[in-house]
């Protein structure tokens, strides 16, 4: 349904440039938010915010790996009651790690989002303003737009960094 949509709206600018000319371009948004001044020290932020809890994770990683070779290694030797309670003790803490884990994620992600709102915000008025600036009809994401060819011409995502850089900075 995007692509024919996409399609659509090519046809009519195609239309239209008959009257016009028509100036398209394209932004990889994704790496916008990677590679610019902002995105980078929004990412530094949130690994030392979770630096601490994926540091326990791994702890406890390392500490149900022991405790299952632990098993491994006493299972011949265990009684059958005791393999039992030594079996159920690790799926305890198989499941509280499992726990842990999704809620780190979804902690990550919640910090992800609030950390990257303003810089989206700012990124889609800088976007807008350099459309405006530079004559473009219509500037697309590449990731979103279900783009399957274009010249590297119209890809403006380093001049989109740049001028996201300068905003924020002078913000």
């Amino acid at each position: 349904m995007r692509s024919f949509i996409l399609t659509c709206f090519l046809v009519l600018c195609l239309c239209a440039a008959a009257s016009a000319e028509t100036k398209i371009g394209f932004v990889d948004m994704q790496a916008v938010i990677a590679k610019s001044e902002p995105g980078l020290k929004a990412m530094e932020q949130l690994k030392s915010q979770f630096k601490g809890m994926k540091d326990n994770l791994d702890a406890q990683k390392k500490s149900l790996d022991s405790l299952r070779e632990e098993l491994q290694k006493q299972s011949m030797m265990l009684s059958q009651e005791a393999k039992l309670d030594k079996e159920t003790q690790y799926k305890r803490k198989v499941r509280d790690f499992q726990d842990m884990g999704q809620n780190y994620q979804r902690k990550l992600q919640q910090a992800e989002q609030n950390l990257s709102k303003p810089i989206i915000e700012k990124l889609l008025t800088v976007v807008q303003d350099y459309g405006k600036k530079n004559g473009y009809t219509a500037i697309f994401d590449k990731q979103a737009s279900g783009l399957v060819y274009q010249q590297d011409s119209v890809d403006l995502t380093n001049a989109i960094i740049a001028e996201l850089n300068k905003a924020m900075r002078g913000k």
